[in-house]
């Protein structure tokens, strides 16, 4: 007789034992998704490592009963407490020690990239290091011959301090290209005046204006008049009521904004919005973002006082890059007058189609000026504020990003049956207020990122509606299934991604094509060199500039290291609120990425950027409720090689895709 397989045999018993393997599939899932855990796929677990409760160190002459022993262990709410918000600048100050440790040793900038220097006053500011046999015998070794930025732009501004220089440095000068020299005068230098001046870059902001704003000479009487109007008409209201004030000659100045120039219509409906990120949310990281999809940029949030008072650091969050079509600015500032002010300033001199305010900072170095959440519970100087705002501006909207309470109050909530949050009450009066479209993010203050974003809320939210502005929710978003859900049944135009678009920016593209993206090690590594070369290109190829874009690069990889890959995991939606638990990926490089311990962070940046400075250290800005930065290291990773560059990455795709050594 002919041999006859199992299944041919006993088509039923091998069909249960399918079955089987599905249940208990089924069930390894719901109960990893149950702890909040990513159901990673087993083959690619570790096996998790025993808790020991650590012993606590006995100083000399105490015993265990002695209540010194007693009280070492630090209490558990304390632990958690540590855990939460931001790391302290003091914390953090090594992360900036190696970027001013090197800008000591540049040579003058007007040297470095025209060759020559008389020491007037101006930007750049001169250095006074002219000495170029201590200049080379100090410099530190070249990254790579291939210099990103010449490659890009054209020129190099960083001339001789670039670390790149040796692709554009000819008998010791300068040169394009083309291997002309680039001197005082020359097409480049009228192009690209210094380092600080980036083709394609836009809200690049003369000396004059910046002199203007800190000598306090800047010409503001359109925005003190008609905050003195507001004050007027505010006083007499209270006094005598909406009624009796509605027809004098200042509440025709907040009936709506007078508008010398139409302005451009803005439709926000239906598209891809990244939400506005302190330190992260920069330039570089924008541009990325922009090139895999997103249709909707908000820069960082700037300070209103800093920006009246012409800070050049706060100045600089207003840039905006060219191929960023929809963009705007985020303002913080619990002043009526300089909030005014700034909508003022932006309204002359940014290119940007939007200003938003910031009503959903829960740090409480904001809170203490006023501004962030706290707006929301003082709605007499938040109707102030937009008021003034949307009179002061002419061409530009304005946006108005918020949270569903500062704190919870159900005072304010008026009675409501919402757990004391009072959004839904703010919503119809700012669009009467002037505002053009309005953000949710569905959490209180509180609450800061704890807990899952209420859509229901949100939605709830959105039916308060009179006039129909854009209305764009934001919260958790994190797979392209998870957007188009609440575009169809939550009531928003939009969804405005944060977290997500920091853990996997390729979100963007997932939201457009409808697909999950399984995206490999190599091209993660692809993006890391792109957003690194970006970064020259905005910060300069220069010492300082090389180590500004890794402090920003390391930042990111804070977040993105949380990435679990789609083809690791048992079902495709994932969630943010998912915690992988220790697990190796598909290659070495796949493994390091999603290291949670920095000296691995350090390590990727090294790929790109050559190697460190000594007794480097990196602490990020925010911490997280479930990841620890000195945890769990990958598995080893050939180290990158010295000589690494931007432009080619350092290791190839196949060196990036080797098998990981569970695999083999």
């Amino acid at each position: 007789l002919k041999a006859m397989s199992q299944e041919e045999r006993d088509p039923k018993a091998v069909k249960a034992e399918g079955t089987g393997d599905e249940v208990e599939k089924e069930k390894r899932i719901a109960a990893a998704i149950a702890r909040c855990e990513a159901p990673i796929a087993p083959a690619h677990l570790l096996e998790k490592p025993e808790k020991k409760r650590p012993v606590p160190s006995e100083p000399a002459g105490t015993s265990e009963s002695s209540p010194a022993a007693a009280n070492t262990e630090e209490p558990e709410w304390k632990k958690q407490k540590k855990e939460r918000g931001m790391n302290k600048t003091k914390e953090r100050k090594q992360n900036t020690a190696a970027m001013k440790k090197v800008a000591s040793q540049q040579i003058c900038p007007r040297m470095a990239y025209l060759g020559e220097c008389d020491g007037s006053p101006g930007e750049p500011r001169c250095t006074k290091n002219h000495d170029m046999e201590a200049f080379k015998a100090s410099k530190l070794p070249a990254i790579c011959a291939a210099c990103p930025v010449l490659k890009a732009v054209g020129v190099c501004a960083a001339g001789l301090n670039c670390r790149f220089s040796e692709g554009h440095t000819r008998d010791g000068k300068n040169v394009d290209k083309d291997g002309v020299v680039v001197t005082k005068g020359s097409k480049w230098s009228e192009l690209i005046p210094h380092i600080g001046h980036v083709p394609g870059e836009l809200n690049i902001f003369s000396e004059e204006v910046r002199v203007a704003l800190r000598k306090k000479s800047y010409d503001f009487t359109r925005s003190r008049d008609l905050v003195k109007s507001w004050h007027t008409w505010h006083s007499q209201r209270c006094e005598h009521g909406e009624e009796a004030v509605a027809n004098t000659s200042h509440a025709e100045r907040f009936t709506g904004p007078i508008i010398e120039k139409e302005r451009k219509p803005l439709d926000l409906r239906g598209k891809t919005v990244l939400a506005p990120l302190t330190t992260v949310g920069n330039l570089p990281f924008r541009r990325l973002c922009v090139r895999l999809g997103c249709e909707v940029t908000v820069g960082e949030m700037a300070l209103s006082y800093s920006i009246a008072e012409g800070n050049q650091g706060e100045l600089a969050l207003l840039r905006r890059h060219e191929s960023e079509k929809i963009f705007g600015v985020q303002v913080a500032g619990g002043d009526v007058e300089t909030m005014a002010k700034v909508a003022q300033f932006v309204d002359e001199h940014v290119d940007c189609d939007f200003v938003d305010i910031n009503c959903g900072c829960p740090l409480d170095e904001v809170h203490r000026r006023g501004a962030g959440s706290r707006l929301m519970a003082k709605s007499a100087h938040l109707e102030g504020i937009v008021r003034c705002m949307s009179g002061v501006l002419r061409t530009k909207h304005l946006t108005l990003k918020m949270r569903t309470a500062h704190h919870e109050d159900k005072k304010l909530a008026g009675g409501d049956d919402f757990n004391g949050r009072y959004a839904h009450r703010l919503v119809p009066q700012l669009e009467a207020w002037g505002v053009s479209a309005l953000v949710l993010h569905g959490r209180t203050a509180r609450q800061r990122y704890t807990k899952l974003a209420d859509w229901d809320y949100i939605k709830e939210c959105s039916t308060r509606r009179n006039t129909k502005i854009p209305f764009i929710g934001c919260g958790d978003a994190m797979n392209w299934e998870e957007v188009e859900e609440h575009c169809k049944t939550d009531g928003v135009d939009s969804v405005m991604t944060g977290r997500g678009a920091l853990i996997k920016p390729w979100l963007f593209t997932e939201v457009r094509e409808k697909r999950h993206w399984d995206i490999s090690a190599s091209e993660r590594l692809d993006l890391i060199r792109e957003f690194t070369n970006y970064g020259l290109e905005h910060w300069g190829a220069d010492p300082r500039g090389v180590e500004t874009t890794r402090r920003f690069l390391l930042e990111w990889l804070s977040f993105t290291c949380r990435y679990v890959p789609v083809g690791l995991l048992e079902v495709q939606k994932a969630q943010i609120n998912w915690r992988p638990r220790p697990y190796v990926g598909r290659s070495d490089l796949e493994t390091k990425l999603a290291s949670t311990n920095s000296k691995d962070w350090i390590e990727i940046t090294e790929m790109v950027l050559g190697k460190v400075p000594d007794s480097f250290t990196f602490v990020p800005k925010h911490k997280s409720n479930a990841y620890d930065n000195r945890g769990q290291d990958a598995p080893a990773v050939p180290a990158a090689d010295p000589g690494s560059c931007a432009s080619t990455g350092g290791c190839t795709a196949a060196e990036s895709e080797k098998p990981a050594e569970s695999e083999k």
